[in-house]
């Protein structure tokens, strides 16, 4: 299904993207606006996801055996901004380089916004209690995963995604996830960062950051 672009990227998510915080840059915004511009212009946002029993969703790793603990079944998702964002930023790189890091970080926060949009719209489609998503390299649960989640939902040919041999998916601007569902209320066992598996490897938890789960 085509997923329609109705809210500007937020520029706090971005800043922060950035690195930037609540920076009061009019350079900066002006930018952003220009980004954000040619973005909207090239992305062709489409989404799909398919409801499966949890016996026949291959699970790897401990974090997402634990965030589906409870549920009978789990919905399969995937999203892409289509291959016009790739050309757009690797277009821009060629002319201006910030530019194009400032797409390819405004693109990451309209990709993830509309995940949070199409996962509401699967939530007000289910009649069951469900968890939150989780996506493929969260916690101790492996990239590898992500060919698995696209052929469950025929993503290369309902949605033109594709894996590489490095399990990086194609377009780049893309999420697959998982979203467990149960007959009984369930949010999912992965709800902060005390509770993954790699929290004292990883590198945001030091910074003060989180990755957004």
């Amino acid at each position: 299904m085509n997923i329609d672009i109705t809210e500007p990227i937020s520029r706090k998510r971005w800043l922060n993207a950035l690195g930037a915080g609540d920076k009061d840059d009019y350079s900066l915004i002006a930018r952003l606006d220009k980004a954000e511009k040619i973005l909207f212009e090239s992305a062709k946002p489409k989404a799909v996801y398919r409801v499966m029993n949890r016996k026949d969703v291959r699970v790897e790793g401990f974090s997402l055996q634990k965030h589906l603990e409870g549920c009978h079944k789990v919905a399969v998702m995937a999203l892409t901004l289509g291959i016009g964002v790739d050309n757009a930023i690797r277009k821009m790189q060629i002319s201006d380089m910030a530019e194009a890091v400032i797409m390819d970080s405004g693109a990451s926060v309209l990709v993830d916004s509309l995940c949070d949009k199409f996962e509401e719209y699967i939530r007000n489609n289910v009649d069951e209690y469900v968890t939150s998503r989780f996506s493929p390299g969260y916690g101790d649960s492996p990239l590898r995963m992500q060919k698995s989640v696209i052929s469950y939902v025929d993503g290369q040919r309902k949605i033109g995604l594709n894996v590489t041999s490095s399990n990086l998916m194609i377009p780049r601007k893309s999420v697959t996830a998982l979203i467990g569902l149960s007959e009984h209320p369930v949010t999912g066992r992965l709800a902060t960062c005390g509770e993954c598996v790699l929290k004292d490897k990883c590198t945001l938890r030091k910074e003060g950051k989180f990755c957004g789960y």
